[in-house]
């Protein structure tokens, strides 16, 4: 298979190793933004793509779930 993002290969995953990490990332600080912010999930993959502190691959991760419907999906 390949990366849904990059097109790297990535085996039987959705994302490559690079863009798994940053997913798995982007959903672990997810809670800590909603607690603080009452957030929801669009608008927390919104903020983090446009933050310019944000990493390339957490970026496009971002950018790919915003065009895609915003849903987690499964890496």
């Amino acid at each position: 298979m390949k990366c849904a993002i990059c097109s790297r290969e990535t085996g039987e995953k959705s994302y490559c190793e690079l863009h798994a990490k940053a997913y798995e990332n982007i959903v672990k600080k997810y809670n800590s933004w909603k607690k603080a912010l009452e957030i929801s999930w669009k608008e927390y993959l919104s903020e983090i793509s446009k933050n310019s502190l944000t990493g390339k691959w957490a970026k496009e991760v971002a950018e790919y779930l915003i065009k895609s419907g915003g849903k987690k999906s499964v890496t």
